[in-house]
């Protein structure tokens, strides 16, 4: 009988080997870390912008205005993303003077340093840029005659930033553009003329936030 106690303590203890082996290595395991960021799929963001603007022989003017930003993440690090913003600057030693109402329009690619288990996240990126500009009471070269103004042309928009989020959906984000690029179409009251090169320069540092639905 003795043995027979002793033949089934041992299948028991085998038995509860795994068992007890696997509850070993789950305790040992570190804790699943919880998703902190993502730059996947779509985005919209809206910010506040500082901005600065330097014309072609033109001293360089400062200014704040606003902006809102579209994209869409094909994976955590490409996004195509659209960008709008716009600013009034006061203009004064320029070919054209005056007060200029510029916006620009950035379609770019971006590139995110991306680790969803990090609550920051830097990006690059690049854009082609639409600048569009409307002058009140404008002179052209001095003119002393005052007359509504209105430029277009393209530019090349380099820069970057970081995002900071809150939580796996929501960042604040700061970024940093520069563009460079020309006027080349320009309406002087009623009079267009397609061969206009004015050379500008403008700088935008906006703060704002950006949501993932």
């Amino acid at each position: 009988m003795t043995e027979s106690l002793m033949r089934s303590s041992m299948r028991s203890s085998l038995a509860l080997s795994p068992a007890l082996v696997l509850l070993a290595a789950l305790a040992a395991s570190p804790p699943l870390q919880a998703q902190e960021s993502t730059t996947r799929g779509f985005n919209v963001g809206a910010h506040i912008s500082g901005q600065s603007l330097t014309p072609q022989d033109g001293d360089r003017s400062n200014t704040g205005g606003l902006g809102i930003i579209l994209g869409y993440g094909f994976n955590r690090n490409f996004e195509l993303f659209l960008q709008f913003d716009g600013g009034q600057f006061d203009v004064a030693n320029a070919a054209v003077e005056g007060d200029w109402t510029m916006v620009h329009g950035d379609l770019g690619v971006r590139y995110h340093f991306a680790n969803s288990l990090r609550t920051w996240v830097p990006y690059v990126q690049a854009a082609f840029t639409g600048r569009d500009v409307s002058v009140t009471n404008g002179r052209v070269h001095q003119d002393t005659q005052s007359e509504d103004i209105t430029l277009s042309g393209t530019a090349i928009t380099l820069g970057g930033g970081i995002l900071f989020y809150f939580n796996e959906t929501l960042a604040a984000d700061l970024q940093l553009a520069l563009s460079g690029g020309r006027f080349t179409d320009i309406k002087v009251g009623t009079v267009t003329s397609n061969n206009a090169d004015l050379d500008a320069q403008s700088t935008r540092f906006n703060v704002g936030v950006s949501w993932w639905p």
